[in-house]
């Protein structure tokens, strides 16, 4: 008997996270869903929510900080003794605010950015790929929320209006040849995806996006 899927989705207490847990929970109700939360109560408060949408797949809350090495092996390492396998991760919490007109505040608003949004996305995946190729299914999958920010073409065509906040920009950028250059480096199976969900409708924007996060999130 194969045993049932399961998928980790950072950030999922909120935003587009909480839309894709819900939108494939829907479709695929007898997946293990691992909320991956920074509180545990902010976690527990999107399981409770989901359950009133009807939702009846198992859901899981993890607590972990993607930017703390200790929090990414503690995640690893319940994964592992609870379930001993990993078949999809959506790459999804991120980070982006401005930063003051001052030398110091723009160098910290940088490197937090890049690194919660990239460099925190590596040691992630590379701490979750054991449990990944462990795997019997034979679709494990990596899938990284980029955004149409991350093209470089529609910038250079003005296609994009200007941002304040150049670091999520180039953090996205970032990304996308991350995902190349993983999946070029892949020794097994996983796949590995960046997909732009669009701009859509979160407190992340301050609600200023045009979609649904559902719709994103499908």
């Amino acid at each position: 008997m194969t045993s049932p899927k399961t998928i980790l989705i950072t950030g999922a207490n909120r935003g587009i996270g909480y839309s894709i847990v819900q939108a494939t929970a829907q479709r695929y109700p007898s997946y293990t869903y691992f909320l991956a939360c920074r509180s545990l109560s902010s976690g527990q408060a999107a399981v409770t929510s989901l359950h009133a949408l009807g939702i009846t797949s198992k859901l899981d809350v993890l607590e972990l900080d993607v930017t703390s090495n200790s929090s990414i092996l503690a995640a690893a390492e319940y994964i592992k003794t609870t379930y001993g396998h990993l078949d999809i991760l959506v790459n999804n919490a991120g980070i982006a605010y401005t930063h003051k007109d001052d030398l110091n505040d723009l160098r910290e608003s940088y490197n937090n950015i890049l690194n919660t949004n990239v460099t925190s996305i590596t040691a992630l995946t590379s701490a979750l790929l054991p449990l990944l190729h462990a795997s019997p299914s034979a679709s494990q999958k990596v899938i990284n929320i980029s955004s149409g920010r991350a093209s470089l073409q529609n910038s250079v065509n003005g296609n994009l209006p200007s941002t304040s906040v150049i670091a999520y920009s180039v953090s996205k950028v970032a990304l996308n040849a991350l995902t190349i250059e993983m999946q070029k480096g892949e020794k097994g199976a996983v796949e590995y995806f960046a997909v732009n969900p669009g701009h859509c409708k979160t407190e992340f924007n301050g609600f200023r996006g045009e979609k649904d996060p559902l719709d994103g999130a499908e």
